[in-house]
């Protein structure tokens, strides 16, 4: 809870930057931004429970950060976005799917 809380304080942060000229960003970056970290942060989490469903949660975080940024040329509408949630979603259900539990050995004590 205390990551989400410093990541709100930054994002608010970078909204003043914004509004003072020092930046030059936009609602929709800071909002891009914002899910990004939402979505990658929930990947995580559902990564460390053990559940590989989170992979697709923590695919569209990277695929909305790397839009954000424009990386690699990703300027994406709205229809591609949709269109990279569901993408992720199923990738993240088919490895569940095909590997259940046994896939990550990951240990809760190591994000503590």
């Amino acid at each position: 809870m205390k990551a989400f809380a410093i990541f709100l304080i930054l994002l608010g942060f970078l909204a003043f930057l914004g509004i003072f000229g020092v930046m030059d960003l936009t609602f929709g970056f800071i909002l891009g931004i914002f899910f990004a970290i939402l979505f990658g942060f929930e990947g995580i989490r559902e990564l460390v429970g053990r559940r590989l469903i989170g992979t697709g949660s923590l695919l569209f975080g990277i695929f909305l950060l790397l839009r954000a940024f424009q990386l690699f040329g990703i300027n994406a509408s709205f229809s591609q976005l949709f269109l990279g949630f569901i993408a992720s979603y199923l990738i993240g259900i088919g490895l569940q799917i095909f590997f259940g539990k046994r896939f990550i050995r990951i240990k809760k004590e190591w994000f503590n």
